[in-house]
């Protein structure tokens, strides 16, 4: 159940129930992988080899974080979505941001509030682009606790060229969600994630990486934005790791049903009622 009050307009809402629906069991075998970590760091995913996600095949680390040797963190998951398609994962991004129930939905205890950047909010709502195109270059703002308490933070997404993907990896795969992650108050980049979406029978596998105190500049590369004095806690990864299972698991079970209400309409504005 949310940590916050519902109100009386939002409980009008045809998905408002959704806030109140007991959140689903992670898969134990994902918990029991996670379990193992921290992994050494030489065999998770690197943010400077982070072309290798697009490549067929699995990684060595699909579950697991590790602190760097530079003292950054890095955090990969891989959630398996049955009944989900690449198409919802694309709609979802340029709809949920329009208005917080939508967020808090997603994941009711650990999710706040959430609206699009004013500068952004007319891009995000061109119906002349494409779902994928409505996304890139817009910021959302969101409140969210991922282990430290609510805080509210700036998520800026990425095209895969802006982000410095290789062009021809990105054919083989369905989608990819990029954004970097930014204090608004100071501005300052604390971390960058990519969620890498392929299809596999009877819906797809969502493969997400996090790498904390890390950015992606104007031209496409990664550069260290905010690693603190002595690198971040273990405990920062963990938290970032269980949360992450746990919003995309949720969001596998609720996104189907949205999508099949509200993924033909051109408008991400328009909401049904009870």
């Amino acid at each position: 159940m949310s940590n916050l009050p519902i109100t009386e307009e939002e409980r009008k809402l045809d998905y408002s129930d959704l806030l109140f629906k007991p959140l689903p069991e992670v898969d134990p075998k994902l918990l029991e992988e996670m379990d193992l970590s921290p992994v050494d760091p030489s065999r998770i995913t690197s943010i400077h080899d982070r072309n290798d996600i697009l490549k067929p095949g699995y990684l060595e680390v699909e579950n697991g974080y590790a602190k760097m040797p530079d003292g950054s963190g890095c955090v990969a998951t891989k959630v398996e979505m049955p009944g989900v398609t690449p198409e919802m994962i694309v709609w979802w991004f340029a709809w949920h941001g329009i208005r917080d129930l939508r967020y808090r939905i997603w994941c009711p205890t650990e999710h706040y509030g959430i609206h699009v950047h004013e500068d952004s909010l007319a891009h995000r709502l061109d119906t002349s682009l494409s779902l994928e195109e409505r996304g890139w270059g817009t910021t959302d703002v969101v409140t969210e606790d991922v282990g430290n308490g609510p805080q509210e933070m700036h998520l800026s997404f990425y095209s895969p060229e802006d982000y410095g993907y290789d062009s021809e990896l990105v054919k083989n795969v369905d989608a990819l969600i990029n954004a970097c992650v930014s204090d608004p108050k100071t501005g300052m980049r604390l971390i960058t994630f990519s969620h890498c979406i392929r299809k596999i029978p009877g819906g797809i596998e969502y493969r997400s990486h996090y790498w904390q105190g890390y950015s992606i500049d104007e031209n496409g590369k990664a550069y260290a934005a905010a690693i603190p004095p002595g690198g971040f806690p273990m405990e920062v990864m963990k938290a970032n790791a269980y949360h992450s299972l746990l919003e995309y698991t949720n969001l596998a079970q609720i996104l189907p049903g949205l999508y099949e209400k509200y993924g033909k309409e051109a408008d991400l504005t328009k909401d049904f009622y009870k």
